[in-house]
């Protein structure tokens, strides 16, 4: 099992990843885990081929408060292919192109990824997703395309749909300013999104029994969290199968599969409204 989880606000949060109970699903994901943010227009970003409860870096993170972000993404990786689990190997991968910093993490499987066109970017290690990162960016650079405009939204679109032919994937990139989002044509596994508003100075809890995250910030700060499956009893849209969502400062702009102006992109809606501010999410 592999886990996404992707943060897009208007301003920047603070977001405390309770990555020890994240770790309880990665016994079943050994392979690594990562964590990226953007302080700035430089991605930050910390990763290791190991489980999340023998990593050194636990208690930095656990204890660590001053990560601020309008933009996150973390990942815990299962191995499908590729050989022993190496730091080159661990999602997020991040590259430079056009003077901005892409993260891209993946979960699924891509057959024949070979076949896929590389340009001036190389994979540093043997995975499928740092090769389908490596591939779009490599096109990105032969097309003159920076993810900046609808018309090029359209075509990651169908980039991630023909790579998705090939194989499975959920996946999310973001160039620091943008979260883009793609889920599974099949339907692997899930990918969930949700409002969140941050109102009377409180901050916001999600949890299951195996991940807990914190988000504090600005008061009236909004934005949304996309995660492998939802993290509280309410207020959670699943994707369409195939759908690509862009996210700018804390907004969906675009989707593939209905308009912006859906009712589960905006905190208007009824799910949205009952949402109780920081109360656990598993509250009894």
């Amino acid at each position: 099992m592999c886990e996404l989880m992707g943060l897009s606000f208007a301003r920047p949060v603070c977001a405390d990843f309770s990555l020890r109970e994240f770790s309880r699903r990665s016994d079943e994901n050994a392979d690594g885990w990562g964590l990226a943010w953007y302080p700035d227009r430089s991605a930050a970003l910390v990763k290791e081929p190991v489980r999340w409860g023998a990593s050194r870096f636990t208690g930095f993170l656990e204890k660590y408060h001053g990560l601020q972000s309008p933009i996150y993404m973390a990942h815990v990786r299962h191995r499908t292919v590729g050989g022993e689990p190496t730091h080159a190997d661990t999602q997020p991968f991040r590259r430079e192109l056009g003077g901005r910093e892409y993260c891209f993490c993946h979960n699924g499987t891509i057959a024949d990824y070979g076949g896929l066109s590389l340009g001036r970017f190389r994979p540093l290690g043997a995975a499928d997703s740092e090769h389908v990162f490596c591939h779009l960016l490599g096109v990105m650079e032969q097309d003159g395309r920076s993810l900046s405009t609808p018309d090029d939204w359209r075509w990651l679109h169908e980039s991630l749909a023909a790579v998705n032919e090939r194989g499975t994937i959920n996946c999310l990139l973001t160039d620091g300013q943008r979260l883009f989002a793609y889920f599974d044509a099949a339907g692997h596994k899930g990918l969930s999104f949700r409002h969140v508003h941050l109102r009377n100075h409180r901050s916001r809890r999600f949890e299951d029994q195996e991940l807990r995250l914190k988000i504090g910030g600005p008061n009236g700060n909004e934005g949304f969290v996309i995660a492998s499956q939802p993290l509280t009893h309410s207020g959670w849209h699943s994707f369409a199968r195939s759908e690509l969502l862009v996210l700018e400062a804390g907004v969906v702009v675009y989707s593939s599969h209905r308009p912006a102006t859906a009712p589960e992109f905006h905190r208007g809606n009824a799910a949205a409204r009952s949402d109780t501010g920081g109360a656990p999410a598993l509250a009894s």
